[in-house]
């Protein structure tokens, strides 16, 4: 069966579109699909790319996510830093994000772009990941952070 490539819209939708999806989805079935899903892309675009346990220093993810997510990739949001430590622990920091576009909350609320970020590493890494949002633009922050560490459960 042949697969519909959409040679005029191509792969992008809106992000009215995703945020629609994203939040009735969590309304019915709470938070957990909407992070899976954002894993299994993260995941998926890394194998895609080749780079599965690539152990990509900082700099090379952060061009990485740049090309792979922004304004030539998949426009999800503009990647502006990645770090890590030691100890395994990722921090990303974003602007523009899909997850909160026109959006404005009390709480983090960037759940499957938290996923892609969490996916993504562990692909990379090898190691099972679990990350958190410590700040978040449609609460009025500046940027969205994302702490991503070694799953403290499965180490």
């Amino acid at each position: 069966m042949p697969v519909n490539q959409r040679p005029t819209l191509g792969p992008m939708v809106s992000a009215t579109c995703l945020q629609q999806l994203r939040i009735y989805t969590e309304d019915l079935a709470g938070r957990g699909p909407v992070l899976g899903a954002g894993r299994l892309r993260g995941r998926g675009v890394i194998a895609d790319l080749g780079l599965e346990g690539s152990q990509l220093d900082d700099e090379k993810l952060l061009s990485l996510f740049v090309e792979t997510f922004g304004i030539n990739g998949t426009r999800l949001c503009l990647v502006t830093a990645v770090s890590s430590d030691e100890s395994g622990v990722y921090v990303v920091k974003l602007i523009e994000g899909a997850c909160t576009h026109q959006q404005q909350t009390t709480e983090p609320m960037c759940v499957y772009t938290l996923g892609v970020f969490v996916g993504a590493l562990q692909a990379v890494t090898g190691v099972v990941l679990q990350g958190v949002e410590t700040t978040c633009e449609a609460m009025g922050d500046p940027a969205c952070t994302y702490v991503i560490r070694p799953h403290r459960a499965l180490r």
